[in-house]
C-alpha cells in the first residue's frame, strides 16, 4: 500500500496527480521539435493561437511591483524536465502563472540528467547526512513566460536543478536511501536562495516557499530548527501543498544528526507509529498547509480520509486551505489540439462552443480507430485511469451487465464503452474479456498514450468517474474543456470540479453519486443517457455549459496568492529553539 510498512518508499504516483499513473519517465522532447503541418493548417493554428492568446493574456491580472513576491517552489520533479505524474505538471505550470502575474519564481528540483539547456553556475554547498559530506552544484535555465513590453521586462522563471550523483539514477523514486536524497534535496533547496544568482541579483531570504509532498516535507523542520535560529528566513513563509494523504513518506526511525540537523528541537514532529512520516513533518511545521482542491481539504481531517494522521490535519484548519488545480488551457483546447490536426490523421477535426461539427468529426474518427461500429448517435461512455481499487474500476465490471444489455426503458444498452489505463492484472483482464466479448461495442485498452488520451476525451460523449477519492483528478476538467460531459462520484476535486445538472433550472455541467458502489455508478450514467437519448437540446445546452468553464492556471494562482499574503500576515508557525 501508498503509505504503508517500514521504509514504504512508494513513487509518489497518485490520483492527484496524473489520471494515469503508471506512466513511466520519459525524456522530455527538445524544445522546437514538431512535426511539419500543411500550410492551410499551419495558417488555421496561428490564427487559433493567436485568438487564443489575446483571451488567455486578458485574464492575467500583472500585480503592482510592491505587492510582488519572491516564490521558490520545492518538488521532486518539475515539468518538462522531469515527470512521473501530474504533481510535475502542477509545479511547472503554476510557476508560470504566478510568473506571468509579475512575481519572481525559482522551481527547485534534483537534476535527474543533463537537460537540453541548462547552465552551470559554478555554486556549490556541501551538506553532512547520514555521516557522509555530499557535494551538490546548482545548475540553472531561464525559461522566458512573457517578453518584455514597454518598461515591464520579460517576466519567466528560474528553474534550478540539484545535482549530484544519488540523483543519476533509473527512475525518481524507490531507492534503498530515498530518505538521504530528499534530505539532501530539502537542504539544498533551502541554500539555493543564497547560492544561485539569477539574472544578477540572488533571491535572499525574504521569500515563500512552497513545498510539494512527502518528499520535500523536511524542509519547514530545517528551517524552523536551523536556519531561524540564526535569524536567517525570518521574514520568510513556508506553505506545504498536500497532493494525496495515502502516500506519507514512511521510512525507520533515524537521528536527528543522521538528517544534518543540530539537535532534537521539533524533531519529535515527523514521528509517528514508531516511525517516521515525512507528510506529518510537513503538515505539523509548515507555516500554512494546502491541499489541492476544497472538498479534499475538508476529508483529510475525517477518519476516513486523513490514512491515520486527521487529527494532526485537524490541528492545522485555522492555517488549512484548498486550492483546486488548474490545467494547461493551451494543451487541452479544443480548438488547437495537436492529435486534432492533419499532422496525426490526415485531416482537421478541430472545435469550439461556437462550431461543434469537430466533435462529430473526432466522434467518427475515434470509432474507426479503435474498432468501434461506426454510428454518430450512439453515446460513447469513457474511463481513463489508472486500473486499481482507488478508480473504482471494480465497480464499473459489476454495472457492465446492466449498461450494455439493455433496460425496460430502452435507456441503457445502445452504448458504447471506451476503458484505457494501466494498473492490476485482474483489472486488465476484465477490459481484455469485456473487449474480447463485444466487438464493436466495447474497447479495453490495456496500456496509455498521450494521443488516445486526447482522442478519447475529444470524441467521448460521457466521461465517467468512479474514484473512491480523488484529491483533485484532471480527467474530469480535460473533459469538459472538449464538451464530454463527467459522471463522477462526489469526492474530493471531482466534486468542487463538476456541477450537478438541475433540467428543471437548465444549469450544472454534470452528474455526481454521493456512494461509490453499482448503484451509485447506475444513477448518475442513467440519468446521462436518458438525457442524451430523449433530451437533445437540453444535452447541447448541457456541454456548451461544459466548455464554458474556467479551469485555468490563472484561477488558482490568484487564489495561492491570497494564502501567501495570508501567511505573510501572520508570524512564522513555530518559532525556534534557542541553542
Amino acid at each position: 500500500g501508498g503509505g504503508g510498512g517500514g521504509g514504504g518508499f512508494m513513487p509518489a504516483r497518485t490520483a492527484s496527480y496524473s489520471c494515469l499513473n503508471e506512466l513511466v519517465l520519459t525524456k522530455p522532447h527538445k524544445e522546437g521539435e514538431e512535426a511539419t503541418l500543411s500550410e492551410e493548417a499551419v495558417k488555421l493554428l496561428e490564427e487559433k493561437l493567436a485568438k487564443d492568446s489575446k483571451s488567455a493574456e486578458g485574464e492575467i491580472e500583472v500585480v503592482p511591483v510592491e505587492q510582488r513576491l519572491s516564490v521558490v517552489i520545492v518538488s521532486s520533479e518539475v515539468a518538462p524536465f522531469s515527470k512521473s505524474g501530474g504533481l510535475a505538471d502542477v509545479c511547472d505550470k503554476l510557476g508560470v502563472a504566478l510568473s506571468r502575474m509579475g512575481h519572481r519564481v525559482m522551481t527547485v528540483a534534483p537534476l535527474y540528467w543533463r537537460y537540453e539547456g541548462i547552465q552551470g553556475t559554478g555554486s556549490t554547498r556541501e551538506f553532512r547526512v547520514f555521516n557522509q559530506n555530499h557535494r551538490v552544484e546548482y545548475f540553472h535555465k531561464w525559461r522566458e513566460t512573457t517578453p518584455a513590453k514597454g518598461s515591464e521586462p520579460s517576466k519567466g522563471v528560474d528553474h534550478v536543478f540539484v545535482q549530484n550523483s544519488c540523483y543519476e539514477r533509473s527512475g525518481m523514486y524507490g531507492h534503498h536511501d530515498d530518505l538521504m536524497r530528499f534530505a539532501l534535496l530539502s537542504w539544498a533547496a533551502l541554500e539555493a536562495p543564497f547560492a544561485v544568482d539569477c539574472g544578477g541579483a540572488v533571491y535572499g531570504d525574504n521569500v515563500v516557499f512552497l513545498i510539494n509532498d512527502w518528499m520535500v516535507g523536511l524542509v519547514p523542520l530545517i528551517m524552523t530548527s536551523h536556519y531561524r535560529r540564526y535569524g536567517c528566513y525570518n521574514s520568510a513563509r513556508t506553505i506545504f501543498d498536500i497532493h494525496n494523504m495515502g502516500y506519507c513518506g514512511n521510512f525507520p526511525v533515524c537521528k536527528p544528526e543522521d538528517l544534518g540537523l543540530p539537535d532534537g528541537a521539533y524533531f519529535d514532529k515527523l514521528f509517528h507509529d514508531n516511525q517516521i512520516k515525512l507528510l506529518k513533518g510537513g503538515i505539523e511545521l509548515a507555516d500554512r498547509v494546502v491541499t489541492v482542491s476544497p472538498s479534499y481539504c475538508e476529508e483529510i481531517v475525517t477518519v476516513e480520509g486523513g490514512w491515520g494522521l486527521h487529527d494532526i490535519c485537524r490541528s492545522r484548519f485555522p492555517h488549512l486551505d484548498g486550492v483546486l488545480n488548474g490545467i494547461d488551457i493551451d494543451e487541452w483546447n479544443p480548438s488547437t489540439d495537436k492529435f486534432l490536426s492533419s499532422q496525426f490523421q490526415g485531416y482537421d477535426n478541430f472545435f469550439s462552443v461556437d462550431d461543434m461539427k469537430g466533435k462529430q468529426a473526432a466522434k467518427l474518427h475515434l470509432q474507426n480507430k479503435l474498432g468501434l461500429r461506426e454510428d454518430p448517435n450512439v453515446p460513447i461512455v469513457a474511463f481513463i485511469g489508472r486500473l486499481a481499487y482507488q478508480k473504482g474500476i471494480d465497480v464499473i465490471e459489476s454495472i457492465f451487465g446492466w449498461l450494455m444489455n439493455g433496460d425496460p426503458n430502452g435507456v441503457t444498452g445502445y452504448v458504447q464503452l471506451i476503458m484505457m489505463g494501466t494498473g492490476d492484472e485482474k483489472y486488465a483482464n476484465f477490459l481484455r474479456n469485456a473487449e474480447n466479448n463485444n466487438k464493436g461495442r466495447v474497447v479495453g485498452y490495456v496500456g496509455f498514450t498521450s494521443e488516445l488520451e486526447h482522442k478519447i476525451i475529444a470524441g467521448a460523449d460521457i466521461l465517467l468517474m468512479p474514484s473512491r477519492y480523488e484529491p483533485c483528478g484532471l480527467p474530469q476538467m480535460y473533459a469538459q474543456r472538449y464538451g464530454t460531459v463527467p459522471v463522477v462520484h462526489a469526492t474530493g476535486g471531482l466534486k468542487d470540479s463538476v456541477q450537478q445538472y438541475d433540467p428543471f433550472q437548465g444549469t450544472g455541467t454534470g452528474w455526481k453519486f454521493d456512494r461509490c458502489d453499482a448503484e451509485g455508478v447506475k444513477f448518475g450514467l442513467w440519468h446521462a443517457l436518458n438525457t442524451y437519448k430523449n433530451h437533445k437540446e437540453a444535452w447541447q445546452e448541457l456541454v456548451k455549459r461544459c466548455m464554458q468553464q474556467d479551469f485555468s492556471w490563472n484561477r488558482s494562482a490568484k487564489r495561492y496568492m491570497e494564502i501567501f499574503g495570508w501567511a505573510k500576515i501572520d508570524p512564522p508557525f513555530h518559532q525556534p529553539h534557542r541553542f
